[in-house]
C-alpha cells in the first residue's frame, strides 16, 4: 500500500483570480500555470489582505487581472508582505535588493554589491521616506523594480 504526500496534486478547481483549472491538493492550495497565482481558503477569507505566498490581495488581484495588467505588487503590498513575513526581495537596474526585518519594526535594507553597507530605517514610514538606491528614492522607481518576492 502506497501513502499519498498530503500535498499531491490531486483535485482540479478554479482559480480565484482568472478562473483557470488549477490542480489543488486536498487543502484546495495550488497555483494557477495560467496568472501566476497561488490559490487557497485563507486568500478568499481575507480578500484584501497580503498574504504568503502571494505578494497581493485577492481582490486586487482580480481587478487587476481584469484589467489585463501584471498581478504585481504596489510599494504599500510589498511592505505589506514585508511585515508579515520579515524577507523581501526585488531587483532593479540587474541588481537584488533585500528587505529583513530588525528588531520589531526596524527595516534593514541591502544589495550586493553595495557601496554603502547596509542601511537601517527605523520602520515601515522611515523607509518609504527615505530608502533611497543612487540617487533616486525606492518609492519613485518602485514602478520599474522586477521580480519581488518573497526570500
Amino acid at each position: 500500500m502506497t501513502n499519498k504526500n498530503l500535498y499531491d496534486k490531486i483535485f482540479e478547481k478554479k482559480c480565484a483570480v482568472c478562473g483557470s483549472k488549477y490542480m489543488a491538493d486536498i487543502y484546495d492550495q495550488g497555483e494557477c500555470s495560467n496568472c501566476g497565482w497561488y490559490n487557497g481558503k485563507i486568500y478568499s477569507e481575507f480578500p484584501d489582505n497580503v498574504i504568503f505566498s502571494n505578494l497581493v490581495p485577492l481582490n486586487k488581484a482580480i481587478k487587476l487581472y481584469k484589467e489585463n495588467k501584471p498581478i504585481k505588487p504596489d510599494l504599500d503590498d510589498f511592505l505589506e508582505a514585508f511585515e508579515h513575513y520579515g524577507e523581501t526581495g526585488f531587483d532593479y537596474k540587474n541588481v537584488g535588493f533585500s528587505l529583513f526585518r530588525n528588531g520589531e519594526n526596524g527595516i534593514e535594507f541591502n544589495w550586493g554589491p553595495n557601496p554603502y553597507g547596509t542601511i537601517y530605517f527605523k520602520d515601515k514610514e522611515d523607509f518609504i521616506q527615505n530608502a533611497k538606491i543612487g540617487n533616486e528614492y525606492v518609492r519613485d522607481i518602485w514602478d520599474k523594480v522586477e521580480n519581488p518576492c518573497y526570500l
